[in-house]
């Protein structure tokens, strides 16, 4: 692959961002994923198209770890991180104090985005400047650095192997590996979702009294389907069963079998069925029209009783205010008391996650590898502290099946981590992964906002439109 530039619009905040790069970015609120919508960019790179990912990491024995000797070149350990990822700030701190460092380590700013850093990182490590060691990268984007060997290491080289992750959920593996088969991303958490629904509504328009039996009724998208238009006719239309086209699509495009470019071509594959999905739920009010699932009117929807659910991943779970589920239930409504329940939901999913990878021009390897290894592979304590601390979804099949959370936006403090847990296992991303991925997929679901809203006039019109935008947005893309 050849040297790519991330040709992004980026915002003059993200220029200012970078001009203060050697200052420490103190984050705000976690948000794992990076939640905005990406800027289109234009990538005239003739990447490789699909992952050589595999599984084999959860069932091969576990080798040695390679001798490697490593040193720090300086006394400052530099994170790249965007501004709205405050799980790294966390992680630093955890990291100072139990292992009693000597290092300084430090977050580096990348702008306050998930696609600032995804744009601002190929400049900072070809400014002499700026210090980065390791750099925190979006599941949705992860394949732009680790893909092939043109901006990272292999982990390898730190003496951290693939072979260690036992105890890692697959899909994760398949994430961080390049299509050359070599593992350079490794993640401390792992972000499966569920659907979560108001129990008094369902108990009111669908006669439904427990979470087994409101799973039954979302259990397949032909079922959810069903179900929409069964709620749609007890509630007389007030009611939609899930609240939006966005989250439907984050749930349904891990259902993709094949990856979005294969051989340099655009395959649509599976996601041209979405089109009629998402249509017909909005047609027949299974859906409501709020369409930004951060949005606050969704929130309002929500609350109103317009929806009886929403789909969230594990960092929108955590019931505390800025995730999903935590501002879904946050009005004064039943007297206070949880009205939500967590269910698996029609199909095993993921969104988002935050990968550790290493830039050629990281200095301190010595510690980039300590802390890598540190949350990813050594301290299962501390993953079980964390999880219980920040109500996070660890990437380690042990701990969580382990961890305990009473999440206090659920009927009863619902344990939350024991839905998802199952799901986790079974999500496949093998060779279903490009560095195209992240604005793809954002052209994609702009083209079923407007088809649902009537701006298009039928699905063909809605699937040219998408074609046209990726093709505009990708010159080295056939797009047929």
């Amino acid at each position: 692959m050849k040297k790519r530039i991330l040709a992004a619009v980026v915002a003059a905040a993200s220029v200012l961002s970078l001009a203060g790069c050697n200052k420490e970015n103190n984050s705000g609120a976690s948000n794992a994923s990076g939640n905005s919508t990406p800027a289109a960019s234009n990538n005239s790179s003739a990447a490789n198209n699909s992952s050589a990912a595999g599984n084999s990491s959860a069932t091969s024995t576990p080798t040695s770890t390679p001798a490697v000797d490593l040193k720090d070149d300086d006394d400052t350990l530099s994170i790249g991180v965007w501004g709205g990822n405050g799980d790294i700030a966390h992680l630093i701190d955890t990291f100072v104090e139990k292992t009693g460092t000597t290092v300084k380590v430090v977050q580096q700013a990348t702008g306050e985005k998930g696609q600032d850093a995804r744009d601002n990182y190929p400049d900072m490590f070809d400014d002499s400047a700026v210090d980065v060691d390791i750099i925190i990268c979006d599941a949705d984007w992860v394949r732009n650095y680790v893909e092939d060997d043109t901006y990272c290491i292999p982990l390898s080289d730190l003496g951290i192997s693939k072979d260690e992750y036992t105890d890692a959920f697959p899909y994760t593996l398949d994430v961080g590996t390049g299509n050359d088969g070599v593992f350079r991303g490794a993640t401390f958490q792992a972000t499966p979702g569920c659907w979560f629904y108001d129990a008094n509504l369902a108990k009111q328009y669908l006669n439904v009294e427990s979470a087994d039996a409101m799973q039954e009724k979302v259990k397949d998208w032909d079922t959810f389907k069903e179900t929409a238009k069964t709620l749609n006719e007890a509630s007389d239309g007030a009611c939609a069963l899930t609240a939006t086209v966005h989250g439907l699509w984050q749930v349904y495009q891990c259902n993709r079998t094949k990856p979005w470019v294969v051989d340099g071509k655009l395959e649509i594959d599976t996601a041209a069925d979405f089109y009629d999905i998402a249509k017909e739920l909005h047609d027949n009010k299974g859906v409501t029209d709020e369409t930004g699932i951060f949005e606050k009117t969704n929130y309002q929807s929500m609350q109103a009783g317009k929806a009886m659910g929403e789909f969230a991943p594990t960092w929108g779970l955590t019931g505390v205010v800025g995730s999903i589920l935590g501002d879904a239930a946050s009005a004064d409504r039943m007297d206070d008391k949880a009205v939500y329940t967590a269910v698996a939901g029609p199909q095993s999913w993921y969104w988002g996650g935050s990968y550790f990878a290493v830039p050629k021009c990281c200095n301190t390897k010595k510690t980039a590898a300590e802390f890598i290894r540190f949350y990813t592979l050594n301290d299962k304590d501390g993953m079980a502290e964390y999880t219980k601390k920040f109500g996070d979804f660890m990437n380690n099949k042990k701990v969580m099946d382990a961890a305990t959370y009473a999440n206090p936006s659920l009927v009863g403090g619902q344990n939350h981590f024991k839905v998802i847990a199952d799901s986790a296992s079974k999500i496949d991303m093998n060779g279903k992964l490009t560095t195209y991925d992240s604005v793809i997929k954002d052209d994609f679901i702009d083209s079923v906002n407007k088809y649902v809203r009537g701006e298009y006039a039928t699905k063909d019109d809605a699937i040219k439109a998408f074609k046209d935008k990726v093709r505009a947005d990708f010159s080295d893309l056939t797009v047929e």
